[in-house]
């Protein structure tokens, strides 16, 4: 009985909702409402993005929980970086255990345990603004793989960053990534470091 009155209210939800979401869709009182997301919680029908985000995937409505969606509501600055942006473009074959997020720290910034969040100033979203595509429907921002790799050696240098040039498929960089990477380093100030040092 419990689980169906659950399953009825979380169907008017969406895949991905704040806690605020709930007394405005459901016209519930706050508290009550905080009382339902603890029992939905421990029936295993939602799960949090972690931290004080507030952010809850519906499992009633998705069985995969669209996280991106989810941080895209807490934190809009928000831009994929790092090693998963060259393990989307297939450069690297290297999982990370969590995808890391750049955010703007002139604006609201949470811990989140699904996401490893690196705050930066608005200087840096300046500076990286050429190389961030949009992301599609609800996806988050990324950067292109060229500057991801910029952003990295720049950081952190070549292997303390996580991946060393024989990590990478060479064969699978375009002339138009060398392009990218040309400005990348020049708007990171690396002038004219070869892509490729080995």
């Amino acid at each position: 009985m419990v689980a169906n009155r659950c399953c009825v209210a979380l169907e008017r939800l969406p895949r991905v909702f704040h806690v605020a979401d709930l007394p405005l869709r459901l016209g519930w009182e706050p508290r009550f409402a905080l009382q339902e997301l603890y029992r939905w919680n421990r029936l295993g029908f939602v799960c949090s993005l972690g931290g004080q985000s507030g952010v809850y995937a519906n499992l009633i409505v998705s069985k995969y929980p669209d996280w991106e969606m989810g941080l895209r509501v807490v934190m809009p600055s928000a831009v994929i970086s790092g090693l998963e942006v060259l393990r989307r473009a297939g450069w690297i074959t290297q999982i990370p255990y969590l995808i890391t997020v750049t955010v703007n720290a002139a604006q609201r910034v949470r811990q989140v345990d699904r996401f490893e969040v690196s705050v930066q100033g608005p200087e840096w979203f300046d500076d990286m603004a050429a190389g961030t595509r949009s992301g599609e429907g609800v996806a988050l921002p990324s950067l292109l793989p060229a500057w991801a790799l910029a952003d990295m050696v720049r950081q952190e240098g070549w292997c303390d960053c996580g991946v060393g040039p024989d990590d990478i498929y060479w064969d699978l960089v375009t002339m138009s990534d060398q392009r990218d990477w040309a400005a990348a380093c020049a708007a990171l100030g690396l002038g004219k470091l070869p892509m490729n040092p080995g």
